[in-house]
């Protein structure tokens, strides 16, 4: 009777069904040789016990085994049945429901009258699932008109300093047309998703579409007033917050909670059979999201595989001015230096020292970046004119050493070597 009590949770399964055989064997035996008395104590016991183990069986996935289980439980029920002679307490065997074949509950459906395949009532089948989306908005013709128009418009102002043909290598990055592509880039993959996640972008539409989208109508926007223009506030901050994720090194704060759910075994009978209890564990987890897309963003137009000059930290300064530079305003500026750099080469009329004072002047008056790098567009553009005499008058006003000239005329001398390291009066 006692088969079961030495098995151990590493018994194998053909050990476990011969014990099962040799426990409900010895209590039939023991109830068979109680015929027409009344049941012992212990033995009623071993019955219950047993059947409450072949009961638990039920729960296992072996076939082979829950089928020997019922089996052996049978048996011992009607064993059990002859003798006890319906014994108050007795253990009683349970009647399983038989389970219902699937749609056995369904109401039979009426044939649909009319053509046939008519559409049959009954509830509308559930809609499939969405994919995941690999962008936080909806592609509208909005979102594609906004995208391509302020990736347009963005790219010809950082290239309004392209020089075709020039000496410097490499390329100085305002100069190269590979950044341009590379800033489009970034913006599509990194960037827009702060332009459609602000509602006062989105609201733009609305003003946009009895405009057909038009390319004016998306300038006339960009061009506005700080204060009146979203989109450029949106982009200002945006690069203020991926220079600060970029520069940051105090560790991320924790921004989401995590929930893991582990499942642990408890109880069981005779070390078989534990209950499986699912145990939630919840732990924060760092939301770097906005720092993946900031790096992403960086790496995109200045990482190690970049062929041209890159920018650093310092020229987020000339990204974030990129609204205020006019293609029309630079161009007229370009070419008033050019010429008065052109009449004070060839005429003895001319001032000597009028480019060099304009040069200043627009490096003083303009937005950031912009004079200086008319200078060096001016430099490369007018190689003639801009000699070694013009070169050095120039940069002496901006400081009386190489290093304060370089901190004055970070853009133009970042390229260019310092007069002092050029051999007069022949150009680099």
């Amino acid at each position: 009777m006692n088969a079961l009590a030495g098995l151990s949770p590493d018994t194998d399964k053909a050990t476990l069904m011969s014990a099962v055989d040799d426990a409900v064997k010895g209590i039939v035996q023991e109830l068979d040789s109680q015929a027409g008395g009344k049941v012992p104590p212990d033995v009623r016991q071993a019955t219950e016990k047993t059947l409450a183990f072949l009961e638990a069986c039920g729960d296992l996935k072996d076939p082979e085994f829950t089928q020997r289980a019922r089996i052996r439980a049978s048996e011992l029920l009607e064993a059990y049945g002859k003798v006890s002679g319906g014994e108050e307490g007795a253990p009683k065997k349970k009647r399983r429901r038989k389970k219902r074949p699937t749609g056995a509950d369904a109401k039979p459906a009426r044939a649909a009258k009319g053509k046939p395949g008519a559409r049959k009532k009954g509830p509308p089948a559930k809609a499939a699932a969405r994919p995941k989306r690999d962008k936080p908005w909806d592609d509208t013709p909005y979102t594609e008109a906004f995208t391509a128009n302020i990736c347009k418009y963005l790219r010809k102002r950082a290239m309004l300093w392209y020089v075709p043909q020039h000496t410097l290598t490499p390329t100085p990055f305002p100069l190269s047309t590979k950044f341009g592509d590379n800033l489009e880039t970034a913006i599509k993959q990194h960037f827009l998703h702060r332009f459609f996640a602000n509602r006062r972008i989105m609201v733009l539409e609305d003003e946009l579409k009895p405009k057909d989208y038009a390319e004016s109508a998306f300038v006339e926007i960009f061009d506005k007033p700080k204060k009146a223009n979203p989109v450029r506030s949106m982009w200002e901050d945006g690069l203020n917050e991926i220079y600060r994720l970029l520069t940051d090194d105090s560790p991320a704060q924790p921004k989401a909670v995590k929930a893991k759910t582990t499942t642990k075994k408890t109880g069981g009978f005779l070390g078989f059979f534990q209950k499986e209890e699912k145990v939630v564990e919840r732990e924060a987890e760092t939301d770097t999201t906005e720092l993946d897309h900031a790096k992403g963003f960086w790496n995109t137009i200045a990482g190690p595989e970049v062929t041209y000059s890159p920018p650093t930290f310092d020229d987020f300064v000339f990204l974030k001015s990129l609204f205020e530079y006019y293609p029309e305003q630079v161009d007229e500026e370009q070419q008033a230096v050019k010429q008065m750099l052109q009449q004070e080469y060839g005429s003895n009329q001319a001032r000597e020292g009028a480019a060099r004072d304009h040069l200043n002047a627009l490096i003083k008056d303009t937005a950031p970046c912009s004079g200086e790098l008319t200078a060096l567009w001016a430099y490369l553009s007018a190689k003639d004119a801009f000699g070694y005499n013009v070169f050095k008058s120039f940069t002496s006003s901006h400081g009386t050493s190489p290093e304060q000239r370089k901190r004055a005329l970070p853009y133009f001398l970042r390229w260019v070597p310092d007069f002092t390291e050029q051999e007069a009066p022949n150009r680099l």
